[in-house]
């Protein structure tokens, strides 16, 4: 795959969740909480699906966050979060801490642990974008920021680590596939592993970059709306 497939088409379910974002803080400014951009979901979102659809039956019932990510929630842990952490990097330029900190807020409406830390890398590391020009350094500094004593550091450091010693994406991704494939193809971890490879590999390159994206498959439109920001 080295073209659009079909006509480009930018309207989808998952851009709902960073309009919620952006009304939570156009109310409320920079001391937005979790609970204002959940209002903000209740208000504005009819129907979602896996973790989030499970967030707003919490939020409709009273439960607020961060137990309305956390509790009931079987899919806390999968992708929903993390495709939503390019909207805090663009709302911080340049301002990992601050991105990491409303990515957190945001994340924990709809998710938990694992969940929450998939916003987080993706927030700082399109918030250093906009002062840094080298990929690689990029996600060098962003895992540097995520705690070291999670699962989710784990798995970037090590995909990161086997990316230096690779010599093809197919070679890692192959490697890092098989090692988390224990986890469903929505989880946050096997799509962490893949967006870091192809950012690795695509190594500044855009078109590059979307071709190995597009080729690792799994969550494939979350993981390139991420990266290609």
């Amino acid at each position: 795959i080295n073209s659009y497939v079909r006509e480009v088409n930018t309207f989808n379910d998952d851009i709902t969740f960073e309009i919620a974002l952006l009304s939570a803080i156009k109310k409320k400014g920079k001391e937005v909480t979790s609970l204002d951009i959940g209002y903000e979901w209740v208000s504005l979102i009819p129907s979602a699906w896996t973790a989030e659809e499970f967030a707003l039956r919490n939020l409709k019932i009273g439960i607020k966050p961060p137990l309305s990510g956390k509790l009931y929630n079987p899919y806390r842990e999968w992708i929903g979060a993390q495709m939503r952490g390019a909207m805090p990097g663009m709302i911080c330029p340049g301002d990992p801490y601050k991105a990491a900190k409303l990515a957190f807020t945001d994340g924990e409406v709809s998710h938990y642990n694992t969940g929450i830390l998939g916003e987080v890398f993706n927030s700082i590391m399109v918030s250093l974008a906009y002062v840094k020009d080298d990929v690689r350094d990029i996600i060098d500094e962003a895992i540097s920021y995520i705690p070291k004593d999670s699962l989710y550091y784990s798995v970037i450091k090590k995909t990161y680590e086997e990316c230096k010693k690779g010599n093809s994406w197919e070679e890692v991704w192959g490697l890092c596939e098989k090692e988390y494939s224990i986890y469903n193809w929505i989880h946050a971890l096997p799509n962490a592993s893949a967006e870091v490879i192809a950012l690795y590999f695509g190594n500044n390159d855009f078109n590059k970059t979307a071709h190995i994206v597009a080729m690792e498959g799994y969550d494939v439109d979350c993981n390139a709306a991420q990266i290609l920001t």
